[in-house]
């Protein structure tokens, strides 16, 4: 069985899965047009742009995930 989180985090007792393991997906910010990483975030989840501080909600459409304000 492979492993899926990272061993030396889980010796100090958190699980951070290994690299490569996470979904990667990114969005374009519509407030600054930044691209931002949303990573495994859900259609109907709130972010916040790190850049302009917009907050905004994921959605997707036809399979593309993008971000609204």
């Amino acid at each position: 069985m492979a492993k899926k989180y990272d061993p030396l985090w889980e010796i100090v007792g958190q699980k951070l899965p290994l690299q490569g393991t996470e979904v990667d997906v990114d969005a374009l910010c519509p407030v600054c047009h930044v691209s931002l990483h949303v990573g495994a975030a859900e259609p109907g989840q709130n972010v916040d742009c790190g850049l302009c501080g917009a907050g905004l909600l994921v959605v997707e459409r036809d399979g593309v995930v993008t971000l609204e304000d």
